[in-house]
């Protein structure tokens, strides 16, 4: 009966290393004993293994006792399994890299981004809305489809993507989740979502965006610390009744919540106030006013961040006065959004 002896990669690594030393050490004393030999040294033999491991054959060194030949017969056939074991096993250490880091293993160094847990299609129109406003987002998904297409669709230095369980929570370090702006979790199962969003707030204290098939469980969500809450069936039953007695108002509001693309479009944008902005301490007419003649925008709503809390102010009185963190709202076309971008000294959207 025979053993079977398994070794591992490094084992067989050092097997061969010595198996091919001592085959040289052979070979060198040897063809010392010859007058005529050229390898005398153990350096000799090293580098005529070289020369012949690389294909190259220089010439300058070679076996010229009978014992000598043979042996260095068994030399250049090793070396050639020599060289093939090498460039296998650095080809597999390349492909296991590269399969790696289409996997999202090696992380991202993206920050105050949007992380969406979940694939499907309603998790595309999101990507699709924040991406255009150029935002970057991270994908966490569990399908090696999905991983797959998200590639294909966005351009890497936009979209992040991870392949992991969902239940592995550790693995969201990968997406830098501690640094990002607010996460999306998107499942189909509102359950699911609910114990999914308990456990994720045990370990991370990150913004967290839902959308609920339902919304008869809002009030569980709210209790569990979600910050945004959104029903699907909800806002699509508003959304459709408005079309049916008030089309263009239905219209309207669509296109305003649709990032714009094209020069022409038209949005709604939101954006902090940080010291540097012209409209700092500037009262809610005035503001209005300005807005209007230098970049053609419409300012409609101010948040105010009331203890802890975001109060928005729909169409303020006229003297109440934009101060430091607030957020303006405004409805502005995408010929503008340069400027006022560079003016304000920010990025649309809601910063930590």
């Amino acid at each position: 009966m025979f053993m079977r002896i398994k070794l591992s990669t490094g084992k067989l690594y050092w097997l061969f290393a010595v198996l091919y030393f001592v085959l040289l050490f052979l070979l060198v004393q040897v063809e010392k004993k010859d007058p005529n030999a050229n390898i005398k040294t153990f350096y000799d033999g090293i580098w005529y293994s070289v020369v012949t491991l690389t294909t190259v054959g220089y010439g300058d060194y070679y076996p010229v006792s009978a014992l000598g030949k043979i042996l260095g017969l068994v030399v250049i056939f090793s070396s050639l399994g020599v060289l093939g074991f090498l460039i296998g096993n650095f080809t597999n250490i390349i492909r296991n890299r590269m399969e790696k880091k289409k996997r999202g293993f090696f992380g991202t160094d993206f920050s105050n981004h949007f992380v969406i847990i979940g694939w499907d299609s309603f998790a595309k129109n999101v990507a699709d809305q924040i991406v255009n406003a150029n935002c970057n987002i991270a994908v966490v998904t569990n399908n090696n489809t999905d991983l797959e297409l998200i590639k294909d669709m966005y351009p890497e230095k936009r979209v992040f993507v991870l392949l992991a369980d969902f239940e592995n929570h550790e693995a969201l370090l990968k997406v830098n989740i501690q640094g990002s702006n607010s996460v999306f979790v998107n499942f189909s199962d509102d359950t699911k979502s609910l114990i999914y969003i308990i456990n994720l707030k045990k370990q991370y204290n990150v913004n967290v965006v839902v959308a609920l098939q339902t919304s008869e469980l809002k009030e569980t969500f709210q209790t569990v610390g979600v910050n945004y809450i959104v029903s699907k069936n909800d806002i699509t039953s508003k959304l459709v009744a408005s079309y049916i007695f008030e089309p263009d108002v239905a219209a309207f509001t669509e296109d305003l919540i649709e990032t714009s693309v094209k020069e022409n479009d038209f949005d709604m944008h939101e954006f902090k106030i940080i010291e540097s902005n012209p409209f700092l301490e500037v009262n809610y007419f005035d503001a209005f006013v300005k807005l209007k003649k230098e970049y053609n925008c419409v300012l409609v709503g101010i948040t105010k961040i009331i203890d802890g809390q975001r109060t928005l102010i729909k169409n303020p009185t006229e003297d109440l006065n934009i101060e430091i963190n607030d957020y303006i709202l405004i409805i502005a076309g995408a010929n503008f959004k340069k400027k006022i971008e560079d003016d304000f000294g920010v990025k649309e959207g809601v910063i930590n």
